[in-house]
C-alpha cells in the first residue's frame, strides 16, 4: 500500500468535507488541525478511511494506485 498517497487522499477528504478551523486570527485546514490536536483520532480516522477505500478497491471501484502493488 502507498502510505503517502493514503495520507494525501485522507487529508484531501477532510479538507473538502469540513470547514477551516479558526482560532483567533489564525486559520487551519481540518487535516492539519486534527493531526496536531489529536494525532490518535487522526490515525484512527485514516485507518477507517483506508478500510472504505480497500473495500471499494476489492469491489473493482478504483484505487489501484493505492493497493495495486499488494500481492493477493
Amino acid at each position: 500500500m502507498n502510505e503517502d498517497l493514503l495520507k494525501e487522499l485522507y487529508d484531501d477528504m477532510l479538507d473538502n468535507c469540513y470547514p477551516s478551523i479558526k482560532i483567533g486570527n489564525l486559520e487551519y485546514s481540518p487535516s492539519v488541525a486534527l493531526y496536531r490536536i489529536d494525532p490518535i483520532a487522526y490515525r484512527v480516522g485514516m485507518s477507517d478511511y483506508e478500510s472504505c477505500l480497500r473495500e471499494d478497491y476489492e469491489n473493482g471501484h478504483g484505487y489501484e494506485e493505492l493497493f495495486g502493488d499488494e500481492e493477493e
